[in-house]
């Protein structure tokens, strides 16, 4: 999952030991921590929104990219993300 990656930088970027902590840094359930690791849950926009100012990135749409291909990849559809990850360039995910 594309996503989880940027869960994991949050994770990492303030040395963060657990998933309690990454949810609390998150304002977000422990539970909704673990569901998004296992894949059996996708971030929303706010996650997402949230996400991205943890990283302090520029804009959040690498991480709304990201989460909308895994969304699509789950359900079985394809994903309209794709025509905007292949404008973007791979630097999206990176």
């Amino acid at each position: 999952m594309k996503s989880v990656k940027y869960l994991m930088q949050v994770q990492d970027k303030y040395a963060l030991k657990n998933d309690a902590a990454l949810a609390e840094k998150l304002k977000i359930t422990r539970s909704a921590i673990s569901l998004y690791k296992s894949g059996q849950r996708i971030m929303d926009e706010d996650t997402c929104l949230k996400v991205a100012v943890a990283l302090k990135l520029d804009h959040p749409l690498p991480v709304l990219m990201a989460a909308g291909t895994d969304r699509a990849k789950k359900s079985g559809k394809k994903s309209i993300w794709g025509y905007f990850v292949r404008k973007q360039g791979r630097e999206v995910f990176q």
